[in-house]
């Protein structure tokens, strides 16, 4: 009997050791083969049909919770990368919080860890994207580049588009690049190049900017990747056209006409590129050719940016023709409008102001008003109470009538002290309409000085102009109410844009709204940029996509606001 007892002892306790030896030894989970096909597509950059094949997941119902977080890792990434509306971390979360409990999946915890900050980015929160790029960065293993260089890259981003207007994010970007070329990856290789030669720019280093774009330029044709081929190609015809150089200017020119003979140029660049090689063409003395594109410019498709461009070209052309009255006059159609793309949209900012706090005031006196109809009810039921006591004091004692009548006199004098206190609140408010209209005649003021100071005199260099605008900005920043100010005339002239885009859209972040306030009052691309904290326009162009992309498919931002308007 022993000795069965024995045997069956050891054979329970070999198989214990057995499944042991399983769990330590089993290797990698085993996942969906759909979720494995979606994760192949996403590394091969393909994400719009891996997230066309998510859609068709119904993640609540996959076998186990491995599968779940995986499925929302892989629909969080997809989405992002297709620019789809985000508008909670929730998916996010399922995944961050399994991964977090299975550090074994040093991999997927890692792009948890990134998505959850591109996630936070996205809904207007970069000091907690930052925290989940380093956690990612930190959590990666060394022979991971891919993750690695992607963490680097959105921490340069972050850099340039939010948090700081210096070399910093450079640092960042060679970083990516470097994991990028181990990998090796050539779409994010040009993208790192393309994006580290825009930085150096907008820190005036135009050597190392041009050697970095024109090498993201070959990659970008060596690879057939033609969209990024276009964007490299404007940003070098925009930094090689200002200035003394004929050889850069000439090629700036060729750029241009380059861009303007595909067949797939895009539409939003046409007016820009036609007035680029006008003005190149102008600088080489080619006046003939120079006309000939600035004829086909269609001045009813430019913004005010542009319209100051088309000035400008005017200018030169009739600088080279000699006709100084004629350079005079077009020259000072362009500062006439630089100037006013700032001063007017002041001025009826500081109108819409004083309506608004006229408003208040109005409602203010409304208010009062009511306040004594309920003064008088209220005296009219206190004296309904006092009869009901007189009327009770029969059977009560005389110290309980004292109390109540004492009661009573205290809720009287209560009311008086708030009707004194509502009536100082309105006064205070009409003192502070006049403080305020003070303060918005500041900031037309502070602007208008900005721009008589520096723009004439950076003209051919807008790089050094914004750098320049943006420490006198940050010098002389209005106060928080500008935002406000900015949002209340959006709402006004586009009627009720921003209240009735935040019902329909309420995806929108803090951020989108100034952006689409600045859009709403003809704010030109570059006081958008000054305005929002950004260093290059690529930003402002970036910021739009976003939300355009938010609005739904097949929006432009543009109509969408001329829909209001």
């Amino acid at each position: 009997m022993k000795k069965k007892q024995i045997c069956i002892t050891a054979i329970l306790c070999l198989c214990i050791m057995t499944c042991w030896l399983t769990g330590c030894h089993g290797g990698e989970p085993s996942y969906d083969d759909r979720l494995i096909a979606a994760d192949s597509l996403l590394r091969d950059n393909d994400p719009d049909s891996a997230l066309q094949l998510l859609s068709g997941i119904d993640g609540s119902g996959l076998a186990n919770s491995g599968d779940r977080a995986y499925h929302a890792l892989l629909s969080t990434q997809a989405s992002y990368r297709c620019y789809a509306e985000i508008t909670s971390d929730s998916t996010i979360d399922v995944a961050l919080d399994y991964y977090r409990s299975h550090p074994e999946e040093q991999e997927k915890l890692t792009r948890a860890y990134i998505y959850k900050g591109a996630v936070s980015e996205v809904l207007g929160d970069p000091e907690t994207a930052m925290t989940y790029y380093k956690l990612a960065r930190s959590n990666a293993a060394i022979s991971d580049h891919f993750n690695l260089g992607y963490a680097n890259l959105r921490i340069g981003y972050l850099y340039r588009d939010f948090l700081v207007a210096d070399s910093a994010n450079i640092t960042h970007l060679k970083a990516a690049l470097h994991h990028f070329e181990q990998v090796p990856d050539s779409f994010y290789v040009v993208i790192c190049t393309s994006t580290i030669g825009n930085c150096y720019w907008a820190i005036n280093n135009s050597d190392s900017a041009s050697a970095y774009l024109e090498q993201a330029d070959t990659l970008a044709k060596k690879l057939q990747l033609r969209a990024l081929e276009q964007t490299n190609l404007v940003y070098l015809a925009d930094m090689k056209m200002y200035g003394p150089d004929l050889h850069n200017i000439e090629q700036a020119k060729d750029i241009a006409l380059s861009l303007l003979s595909s067949k797939d140029c895009p539409d939003d660049e046409r007016e820009q590129l036609l007035l680029t090689a006008a003005f190149t063409l102008a600088q080489l003395n080619k006046v003939d050719s120079a006309k000939l594109f600035l004829k086909q410019v269609d001045k009813s498709n430019l913004n005010d940016g542009l319209r100051v461009f088309y000035h400008r070209c005017h200018a030169e052309l009739a600088r080279c023709s000699g006709d100084f009255d004629q350079f005079k006059y077009h020259f000072k159609q362009a500062d006439e409008i630089a100037d006013s793309l700032v001063t007017n949209d002041m001025q009826r900012q500081l109108r819409d102001v004083e309506a608004k706090y006229d408003n208040e005031t109005l409602r203010y006196e409304a208010l009062k008003y009511k306040t004594n109809w309920q003064l008088l009810l209220l005296g009219s039921l206190l004296a309904l109470s006092l009869l009901a006591i007189a009327l009770l004091a029969i059977a009560r004692k005389a110290a309980q009538r004292k109390r109540q009548i004492s009661d009573n006199q205290d809720m009287i004098e209560r009311l008086r002290n708030d009707a004194a206190r509502l009536s100082s609140q309105l006064a205070a408010n009409r003192e502070m309409s006049d403080s305020l209209k003070t303060t918005i005649r500041h900031q037309i003021d502070t602007f208008t000085h900005l721009v008589e100071i520096h723009y004439t005199q950076f003209t051919s260099h807008p790089e050094k102009f914004s750098t320049l605008f943006q420490k006198t900005y940050n010098a002389n920043q209005p106060d928080t109410s500008f935002w406000s100010n900015i949002r209340t005339y959006a709402d006004s002239t586009c009627n009720g844009i921003i209240t009735r885009t935040l019902e329909n859209h309420p995806s929108l972040n803090e951020s989108d709204v100034r952006f689409l306030s600045l859009c709403c009052c003809d704010m030109p691309t570059m006081v958008v940029m000054v305005c929002m904290g950004y260093n290059d326009v690529h930003s402002v162009y970036n910021k739009k996509r976003r939300i355009t992309a938010k609005l739904g498919p097949g929006v432009r931002l543009d109509d969408y606001i001329l829909q209001f308007k």
